[in-house]
Parts: structure tokens; sequence; C-alpha cells
């Protein structure tokens, strides 16, 4: 009975939006939070975001990045996890290096933003 009740009671919570679905949803959201925290500076995150990018014109934003021909989770990966790597040479975009974790992170939220297809 109480493993009924703490599965119902979070069953409510994900209805009611306090916890995330699945771990890919959790993924999504802590990707969301790291992009709001990092990428913002220089990027339209998302459109509820607290300010406005610094830089004139702003960088892509992550919806245009998403919805790109040719972007995949790999090669967000990719791209993300070698910052010195020949994607990212020529590029106004700094070579920082995320934890494997963050990358992760980075990488579902912005395929969360890919247009259907």
């Amino acid at each position: 009975m109480k493993g009924w009740i703490a599965s119902g009671a979070g069953i409510a919570l994900v209805l009611a939006g306090a916890l995330p679905a699945s771990a890919g949803e959790a993924e999504v959201a802590a990707g969301r939070a790291l992009a709001l925290e990092v990428c913002a500076r220089c990027h339209a995150v998302a459109p509820d975001q607290p300010r406005a990018p610094i830089l004139a014109p702003p960088a892509p934003s992550f919806a245009d990045i998403a919805a790109s021909p040719g972007v995949t989770a790999a090669s967000l990966r990719k791209f993300l996890a070698e910052p010195h790597g020949a994607s990212r040479r020529g590029g106004a975009m700094p070579p920082f290096l995320l934890p494997r974790g963050q990358v992760e992170a980075a990488v579902a939220y912005l395929v969360s933003l890919e247009p259907p297809r």
C-alpha cells in the first residue's frame, strides 16, 4: 500500500509539472538550466530567458541551431566536447571545456528544440 501511495504521489507531481516525467526530460531540464546560466550571454537559448544576449548581433539562437540542416545529437556532442577541434577553429565561440554530463545535458536540450520533420 505504501508503494502505491508513493507512486501515486510521484505521478501527481509529474502531472503537476513539479517533477520531470522521465530521465530524458530531467536531462533536457538540466541542459536548459545550464544553457541559461552559461550560454545565454551570447545565444538566445529560450524565449523566456531573463536577459537578452549581450552580443550584437547575437550568436545563433538555440532554436536556429536545432533547426539547422545536418545538426544531429552526434554533431552537437562532438562540437561541445572538443573545444579545440576542427569544427571550432576559426569560429567566434570560446574554447571552454564542459564535463561530459553537461555536454549530454546541453545536447538533450538542443535536440528537444528540433522542429518536427
